[in-house]
């Protein structure tokens, strides 16, 4: 793949997921998943620069919605994988490391942190949170498609902080990312109840899927 300078990159990038928004918009599923694969190409690439967490950001936002489209074009390992590497990416940048308990001190005193300002330390947290709330559902869907080993399969580096037992993956991730939401909710007016709902929704519905 041919380098065309960082900036070149990052226009490339924002065209491509420019068009697979469109395509989105208008349900093409496979011409939204062939604009979004160019974006997630460049957008590595520009990550791999290193020269902002920013990059990191759009590679990351990249990955959740390449997840999305694996999902509507029935690619259910494919869509578990990209969930994964999404929260690989904002797990980096959340500042709390998605621990809720460390949320409300990320937020008032960000000087016991690696971490930017408290508005944007609070927006990776909850990217994270909702990355983290996306791959317990698809690691259920996973299970069911494929047997309760499928999370022992190593790819995309092994299943995430190491969980393999899908029950954990509820228990553990699932709930910890409902408690995040809440704990935003409770110490900033930016999130909403409505955003602990979307999240304990995920969680109930991955319940569900394995309970089957």
């Amino acid at each position: 793949m041919r380098w065309r300078s960082l900036n070149g990159e990052r226009r490339t990038v924002t065209g491509a997921i420019r068009l697979g928004d469109d395509a989105i918009a208008r349900g093409q599923w496979a011409l939204a998943l062939r604009h979004y694969g160019k974006a997630n190409r460049h957008a590595v690439r520009v990550a791999q620069a290193g020269e902002g967490d920013q990059d990191q950001a759009v590679l990351g936002s990249v990955y959740y919605n390449l997840a999305e489209l694996r999902v509507k074009t029935g690619e259910v390992s494919m869509a578990w994988l990209c969930a994964l590497q999404a929260c690989q990416v904002y797990g980096r940048l959340d500042p709390t490391n998605a621990r809720p308990t460390a949320v409300y001190s990320c937020l008032t005193d960000p000087s016991q942190f690696t971490s930017p300002s408290p508005p944007l330390a609070r927006e990776r947290i909850a990217l994270n949170a909702d990355a983290r709330s996306r791959y317990v559902l698809l690691s259920a869907g996973l299970v069911r498609e494929f047997g309760s080993q499928a999370l022992r399969v190593d790819i995309g580096g092994g299943a995430l902080d190491g969980i393999t037992d899908v029950r954990e993956v509820v228990e553990r991730i699932g709930e910890s990312a409902v408690r995040t939401y809440q704990e935003l909710v409770r110490h900033n007016t930016v999130y909403t109840e409505a955003d602990v709902t979307r999240t304990r929704e995920r969680v109930t519905k991955a319940c569900s899927i394995i309970d089957a």
